[in-house]
């Protein structure tokens, strides 16, 4: 395997790239994503990578494309600990399959006939279209059709050609126009794991999917710390959200469990204290951990224990039965791998241990998106579902939508921009304020809605595991 950095700044998270067959460094030249290095390795003739290469970042995103899928699977596992997202575009685990790969009679057909007029009618077919393959071909790999023999010759049937390392994906990404990964073949190799369908061939501009999935977490947690000021008064259904769970909390009859002496009580995203100042009257005998990624505890309560990170990855520094309670509020939507994150607090907690959380769903904030906005790729409810770990029982799961009435679009992005971090992503096409207030839908009223799509969940590990 080789391997080159695109985009070095000298950052402490990494995007990962891990390239198709085929391919080298070119065609990735342009990919970045504020906050991450970018790292893309190539060449699949042997599965040896040098990782010391990556051992300096807090962080890894990896996003592996075609027959890099595969790869990665092979080869990620000694630095597991890092990657917090694994998100798999146009490629499966299964690289050579009747069923779930590429079939058989076409793979072998490619390399068999391999010479550089059929490579150029592959990138064709990879590409789709005159448009998607004039821009492949201006950065095209630069690479010798006797090596790409030999990496075809390598993948199937031998030498490594085997099950995979690592399993668990975030989330596979499928071309509903693939002429080299049948699209049906992709769906059967990723069930169980959440699936998007893009109307896109096989080739894929990976800065697209950068845009889509990635957070810019630094400049999440910049926003926030510079509207703490401001936050609560401009926020009232993160207000309410919260009154909600305690309430919750209460209903499901749980809050004597949390007032028992000596309980390891731990919130994720602290922010100004919303949450925080509640749970500290449900556990007052207890101790009370606050993390967050902005730079100050929460507000009118006793902060000794708050610690400024990345929960994300202190989550899974943490030793395992190490809190009774992990409680977060809007926060979790903002983590590159939730489903990781809930998996390590499934970890973290003791028999018998609550989750109460509250996330945003697919669908937040879409009055923004009518008028051009890009937002977050946030999971619909099934999703959510989906990624509890198996072990948890639901004792409360509560799907709410609160609306905002105001009266002109420009009272909307003043609420946005007073309430600090939004339902926004930033992207390489971003739209401007004026177009955003001038596109903004009205009701017949002539009145604008903002719509927070929520969801309340309170889990339970077993007491006998």
């Amino acid at each position: 395997m080789k391997h080159e950095f695109v985009n070095r700044s000298g950052n402490r998270r990494l995007l990962l790239i891990f390239a198709g067959w085929g391919m080298d460094a070119n065609p990735f030249r342009h990919v970045s994503r504020p906050g991450y290095d970018v790292l893309v390795v190539w060449d699949y003739r042997d599965l040896s990578p040098d990782w010391t290469i990556v051992a300096g970042y807090d962080e890894i995103v990896l996003i592996a494309w075609s027959m890099g899928v595969y790869a990665a699977s092979m080869t990620i596992h000694s630095i597991d600990h890092l990657i917090t997202a694994r998100i798999a575009v146009n490629g499966t685990m299964t690289p050579v399959d009747n069923l779930r790969g590429i079939p058989e009679a076409v793979f072998e057909g490619t390399a068999s006939s391999l010479d550089d007029r059929n490579l150029r009618k592959f990138f064709r077919r990879m590409c789709g279209d005159r448009e998607t393959t004039d821009r492949f071909m201006s950065a095209a790999p630069s690479r010798g059709i006797g090596e790409l023999v030999e990496e075809l010759r390598a993948i199937y049937p031998e030498p490594w050609f085997a099950n995979p390392k690592v399993t668990s994906w975030d989330r596979a990404v499928i071309g509903s126009r693939d002429a080299i990964f049948p699209p049906c073949n992709q769906q059967r190799a990723w069930q169980g794991t959440p699936i998007v369908v893009l109307d896109r061939p096989h080739y894929v501009d990976l800065q697209e999917i950068a845009d889509a999935y990635i957070i810019d977490k630094e400049r999440a947690a910049g926003r926030f710390d510079a509207r703490r000021d401001t936050y609560e008064a401009n926020t009232p259904v993160q207000q309410t959200i919260v009154d909600e769970l305690i309430a919750d909390v209460y209903r499901s009859n749980i809050h004597r469990r949390l007032s028992r002496p000596a309980t390891a009580c731990l919130e994720i995203g602290c922010g100004t204290g919303s949450l925080s100042r509640r749970l500290a009257a449900l556990v007052p005998d207890g101790f009370l951990y606050f993390w967050d990624i902005g730079s100050n505890g929460p507000q009118g309560v006793d902060c000794t224990r708050f610690t400024s990170c990345d929960a994300e990855l202190q989550i899974c520094r943490t030793h395992a039965e190490r809190f009774d309670v992990i409680a977060s509020a809007s926060t979790i939507q903002w983590f590159n791998s939730p489903r990781r994150f809930l998996a390590e607090c499934y970890r973290v907690l003791r028999p018998g241990g609550l989750l109460l959380l509250t996330a945003f769903t697919r669908g937040n904030m879409h009055e923004l998106t009518a008028a051009g906005a890009t937002s977050l790729n946030l999971p619909d409810e099934q999703c959510w579902l989906s990624m509890m770990p198996r072990g948890f029982e639901i004792l409360s799961w509560t799907p709410v939508d609160y609306d905002m009435v105001f009266d002109e679009p420009v009272d909307v992005m003043r609420h946005l921009r007073l309430s600090g971090v939004n339902g926004l992503d930033r992207n390489s096409r971003p739209v401007s304020g004026h177009a955003l207030v001038r596109r903004y839908p009205r009701m017949l009223d002539g009145r604008c809605h903002l719509t927070y799509r929520t969801l309340r969940m309170i889990l339970k590990k077993p007491d006998n595991v």
